[in-house]
């Protein structure tokens, strides 16, 4: 960490002491010195392939299979341990696959971090975290010091990153009735952050970010900046607002600079390119008298791929059948961004679940549609979710990818996925 970002810190905490008026009686409750909790589970899938998607030919070249079975597992363990102001958090996470390509398995720390409560309004935070920046639910362009979500299953645990951070809040009367300013710094070095950012730039950074957040009106907003460093700078600011008892509106906008991207040329060569772009998105959930929750967004992601620049590296797969230096070619494109989640630029989310339909206890069905509104394709994944044995999840879901060739999801190797998750919590 530079001097300059640790006197950010040092500030930061002297304010926090320092900017104090008359102290309040939070209500006091007894915890825990030692709190943990997990989960084992199994994930039995099978997919019916595409033969001629370009999914299909950089999974399984020279093959000729029309389905492939998975089965994986997963375990997480997760705990804090406190003492007096003090605490540790950890969540460590593990998992196992076997399927036609082979086996594979890993494990890591997803958290491990240590925090002190400096008093009621201020405290410092030192490890590995995962931060939650952000008010969208499927996607979250604000969300700068955090690895993307998989909107297929938002609510996912993410692996966080060696950071440090320091959270000053003060309470008001009037208009504004909080505000909160947050602090964090991401160092990488040789071994430490690695994946944060890339290139031969991304070493020897120390990455600060400030997120000052408000209660204004009876709307949430952070405005958020992050420095220059082993990225480019970036800014946003996101908002949530409840439009009365079961409405409530979202969004996000950010501002990204200096942002590298591997775009594919006209002459079948990869060039990498730096822009500045913009990303956006705005949602709406609304909560029935029945228990029916809708969960609506539209994104905009201002550094993905147009719709002609997937065409030309779907077309550049299909033409690299028997020719090796094409395949290598496009194996590397995909690799370096064109094969990534939502690459391209322009996507509508929709939710529909229903709690306890027909007085069915303990039994959530559910519906969500992933578009790709640029070419017209899609996932619609419908998924029902039973909870009615003691400490034990079972899920069930399709995901039916549709779309033209071409498109996004008509190029994806598996044209339908079934899936079966049963989880067991401890």
């Amino acid at each position: 960490m530079t001097r300059a970002a640790a006197a950010w810190l040092v500030l930061l905490a002297a304010a926090s002491c320092a900017w104090a008026d008359e102290s309040f009686d939070a209500a006091a409750y007894e915890k825990k010195a030692f709190e943990w909790t997990g989960f084992v589970e199994a994930r039995p899938e099978r997919q019916w392939l595409r033969q001629d998607s370009a999914g299909y030919l950089l999974q399984y070249p020279g093959e000729t299979r029309r389905t492939a079975n998975r089965l994986g597992g997963a375990a997480e363990l997760s705990g804090v341990l406190r003492r007096q102001s003090l605490s540790f958090n950890f969540t460590g996470h593990a998992s196992w696959i076997d399927e036609p390509r082979g086996s594979d398995s890993d494990s890591r720390l997803y958290e491990a971090y240590a925090g002190w409560q400096i008093d009621e309004r201020s405290n410092v935070e030192l490890g590995k975290r995962a931060l939650r920046w952000g008010k969208g639910y499927a996607w979250s362009p604000v969300a700068f010091l955090e690895r993307a979500k998989d909107p297929t299953d938002p609510e996912l645990a993410r692996e966080g990153f060696v950071m440090t951070t320091g959270s000053y809040v003060r309470s008001f009367e009037g208009p504004l009735q909080t505000l909160a300013l947050t602090a964090a710094v991401v160092p990488t070095r040789d071994g430490l952050n690695t994946d944060f950012g890339g290139g031969a730039t991304n070493a020897g950074h120390s990455n600060a970010a400030f997120k000052l957040y408000g209660l204004l009106y009876d709307t949430d907003i952070d405005l958020i900046w992050a420095t220059r460093g082993s990225r480019g700078p970036r800014f946003g600011i996101d908002f949530s607002r409840n439009l009365g008892s079961q409405w409530e509106l979202h969004g996000e906008w950010a501002r990204i600079t200096d942002a590298p991207r591997v775009v594919l040329t006209a002459g079948n060569t990869l060039q990498t390119q730096t822009r500045s772009y913009t990303s956006a998105l705005v949602g709406l959930r609304y909560l029935t008298e029945r228990d029916t929750t809708f969960i609506f967004e539209l994104y905009r992601n201002g550094g993905g791929y147009r719709t002609d620049e997937l065409g030309a590296f779907y077309d550049l797969v299909h033409a690299s059948a028997g020719n090796p230096a094409l395949a290598q070619l496009a194996s590397q494109a995909a690799l370096q961004g064109y094969n990534r989640p939502n690459a391209a630029q322009r996507y509508a989310y929709l939710r529909v679940s229903q709690k306890e339909p027909f007085d069915i206890l303990d039994f959530t069905p559910s519906l969500t549609l992933i578009a790709n509104t640029g070419d017209r394709s899609g996932s619609l994944i419908p998924e029902v979710l039973y909870t009615g044995i003691k400490n034990l999840e079972l899920r069930a879901r399709l995901a039916l990818n549709r779309g033209g060739a071409g498109s996004e999801y008509g190029e994806r190797a598996s044209r339908t996925r079934a899936e079966l998750r049963a989880r067991l919590y401890f």
